[in-house]
């Protein structure tokens, strides 16, 4: 049988496999073909020993043609990022999550731009998703801060890769989607729980008023807490979107494209109405040119970039201690439901495509304890009497 061997050589990035064979008339070694997959290369070797053992060389006619060149991680990576681009000029995706994206991607690759699609399996994406969360615990430990979920961050470098790998199979670079049904990392143990009650939401709107940023502040919490605002729509709220004449008033979400339209809470109609008395009188007083007419912003219309500076000075002054603003979106989900509300009703009001997210937004437990529970006594303090079912009946 001829001679024909590989050879494992080890390169920056992976490793290459040099064939070569023993020439039956001289007995040279003589070099053949590298190739980048162990595979292919085994597969050329038992194709070159049946050559030789049929009485032929491997000769430039012979050879098998040249492989072209095999599709990295980064080249898919590059097609969904075109793909992201392509979504923001068309208004499918917000700016924000086109940042995101980018965002979770860039550690991604970092690690695996220059492997091949080929060289990753389920396995190697498990064993990076449970690193990634494993890495987040132990730096919320280091700070003292076990109760946050250390699986988002994973779950979501996961669903980048999953994009990336979807983008493949839809390419034809790989035979197979690898990533779709790897699953997802369980955040409900370590879900954030942090769901006010009205008493509580009456102290932080009272230490609100007294910051320097009191003119908008309460109004982005009542916003918040009320309406179920996020920190963008509240940012992105505009004039042309209160109508206090009919109390109405319309929020747009970017990060799913959901529009949504309230009756205006009563403590937020009042904010909101102290909100523009309060700008127009500085304008008028400074002369301010008009720019824009976004509602929570710079005296001249313009929008703030974040309230996250006065946010977080409250919370460290007043000792609101891990209380987060988009917590107030929580804070409305439970409270809708405490107050009779639907998950239903609850869902379509806070702007969630899914009946699953709104479930994760609103902590049912207390909710599941009060209605069941009134029921139940008000049924038992009707036993033995005329309207109610005697022991009697019961026997």
């Amino acid at each position: 049988m001829a001679t024909v061997t590989i050879a494992t050589r080890s390169l920056k990035k992976g490793k290459a496999y040099v064939i070569h064979y023993k020439d039956p008339n001289t007995g040279k070694k003589e070099y053949h073909k590298t190739y980048r997959r162990k595979d292919l290369a085994q597969e050329e070797v038992n194709r070159v020993r049946t050559l030789i053992d049929s009485g032929r060389l491997p000769t430039k006619e012979t050879r098998q043609p040249k492989q072209q060149a095999l599709p990295t991680f980064g080249q898919a990576a590059l097609l969904c990022q075109t793909e992201w681009d392509r979504k923001l000029g068309e208004g499918k995706i917000g700016a924000t999550s086109h940042e995101g994206y980018g965002y979770l991607l860039a550690p991604i690759l970092d690690k695996w731009k220059h492997t091949l699609l080929h060289d990753l399996d389920e396995d190697t994406i498990r064993d990076y998703r449970i690193d990634i969360a494993e890495k987040t615990k132990a730096k919320l430990v280091a700070k003292g801060e076990e109760g946050k979920n250390c699986n988002v961050l994973a779950n979501r470098r996961l669903f980048v890769i999953k994009q990336v790998f979807a983008m493949a199979a839809k390419q034809g670079l790989v035979d197979k989607d690898i990533a779709r049904d790897i699953p997802y990392l369980s955040e409900k143990d370590s879900e954030r729980k942090n769901a006010q009650k009205p008493l509580e939401i009456e102290k932080l709107l009272e230490v609100a008023r007294q910051r320097r940023a009191k003119h908008y502040l309460p109004l982005a919490i009542l916003l918040a807490v009320e309406h179920g605002c996020s920190t963008q729509e509240v940012l992105s709220l505009r004039r042309s979107d209160v109508d206090l004449a009919e109390n109405h008033i319309t929020f747009h979400r970017t990060k799913n494209g959901v529009t949504r339209t309230h009756r205006i809470m009563p403590r937020t109609r009042e904010a909101l109405a102290a909100r523009l008395e309060h700008v127009t009188r500085y304008r008028e007083k400074r002369g301010v040119k008009v720019k824009g007419d976004y509602v929570i912003g710079n005296m001249d219309g313009t929008p703030f970039k974040s309230i996250r500076t006065a946010w977080e000075g409250l919370c460290k002054d007043h000792d609101f201690d891990d209380l987060h603003f988009h917590d107030h979106r929580h804070t409305y989900c439970t409270n809708a439901l405490k107050a009779g509300c639907t998950l239903k009703e609850t869902n379509v009001m806070i702007g969630h495509k899914t009946l699953r997210m709104t479930d994760r937004y609103s902590h049912l437990e207390g909710v599941l304890e009060d209605g069941p529970q009134d029921r139940l006594a008000t049924r038992y303090a009707m036993t033995g009497t005329e309207n109610g079912p005697s022991e009697a009946a019961d026997t």
